[in-house]
């Protein structure tokens, strides 16, 4: 018997607030994709192995199978990846994608939820938990006392609302011990000059679900961009500007300059992207390649966003 499981990957508009005064923190904005994802076979096999994915992906199968007392033989070969720390949450979906196709075909219903507490996801953000489990545009509504973040709204999105994705060669985007300590330092340093946070609240609240919900590509592409410099002024603290790098900076307006309806950058970057529509959304993937290769090279993403979430297969 195989079991196969398809991931999507993920576009992390923000965090709603960093200042964590409130009785929940956090809180955060993003958009399940159909490109990239993780691809992976669960089989029987005589002893434990696990092929492809890195070190990771073994570390991230030796945790369920030990916490669950998998105690059958079993091979997990992961055919396609998102790449690490690029801003795509490539963590989150290998790791839920590894462990949910374990247990099924072990054939333990354990949920995405329990099973995110398990593998250490949701510290902060739920939108790679919420694009796993559904998929679409999804909000959370931060975190409390060391749970999950929970689930405040999903939205389908539009099919033909289409993200063209830069991905710069250059240094990856932060993670693990460093993001948490520039985390802290970031909620420390709002606490000290007081600074507001409410303006992405606005956004999300009068302007994204708005013109989500009546399919105004222009409206939602303009509160994305609004939105993104306001979660970048926040994050300015630690990431030294609006934007990660002045090539990410340079690489939105680009987008912009050429069509894009909005665009931002996603997580800690350095992936970048822009959205588009049916008509104009090659002729900006095109041009985005010529960017990149000016500016040291790199490669481009064209993705629909993802309404299923991920997708189980036994076979």
């Amino acid at each position: 018997m195989k079991t196969i499981l398809k991931t999507p990957s993920r576009i992390h508009f923000g965090i709603l607030d960093m200042k964590g005064d409130l009785r929940r923190s956090y809180g955060s904005v993003g958009v399940a994709l159909n490109n990239p994802r993780v691809i992976l076979e669960v089989s029987d096999a005589d002893r434990f192995q696990v092929m492809g994915g890195g070190e990771r992906a073994l570390l991230y199968a030796k945790k369920v199978k030990e916490h669950f007392k998998i105690e059958d033989g079993m091979s997990i070969r992961i055919i396609e990846d998102i790449p690490p720390h690029v801003g795509l949450g490539s963590g989150t979906q290998l790791s839920l994608g590894i462990g949910y196709a374990m247990l099924k075909h072990s054939g333990m219903d354990v949920s995405v939820e329990e099973l995110a507490k398990i593998l250490g996801r949701g510290k902060r953000s739920g939108v790679g938990i919420y694009s796993f489990k559904y998929g679409g545009l999804i909000v959370d509504g931060g975190v409390e006392k060391g749970e999950i973040p929970i689930l405040i709204s999903r939205y389908e999105f539009p099919k033909d609302w289409i993200f063209v994705i830069g991905m710069p060669r250059m240094e990856e985007g932060i993670s693990g011990e460093k993001e948490e300590l520039s985390l802290e330092d970031l909620t420390r340093k709002l606490r000290e000059i007081d600074q507001c946070t409410c303006e992405t609240f606005r956004i999300l609240i009068l302007e994204i679900i708005p013109s989500l919900m009546k399919r105004d590509i222009q409206g939602f592409g303009d509160a994305i961009t609004k939105f993104e410099r306001e979660v970048g002024r926040m994050f300015s603290h630690v990431q030294g500007g609006i934007f990660r790098s002045p090539l990410i900076e340079k690489g939105v307006e680009f987008l912009l300059e050429n069509g894009a309806y909005g665009a931002g950058q996603s997580s800690w970057g350095p992936s970048f992207y822009g959205l588009a529509d049916e008509d104009s959304y090659q002729k900006l993937a095109d041009k985005l390649k010529g960017f990149l290769r000016e500016h040291g090279g790199g490669k481009v993403i064209v993705s629909r966003a993802n309404n299923a979430g991920a997708q189980l297969l036994t076979i």
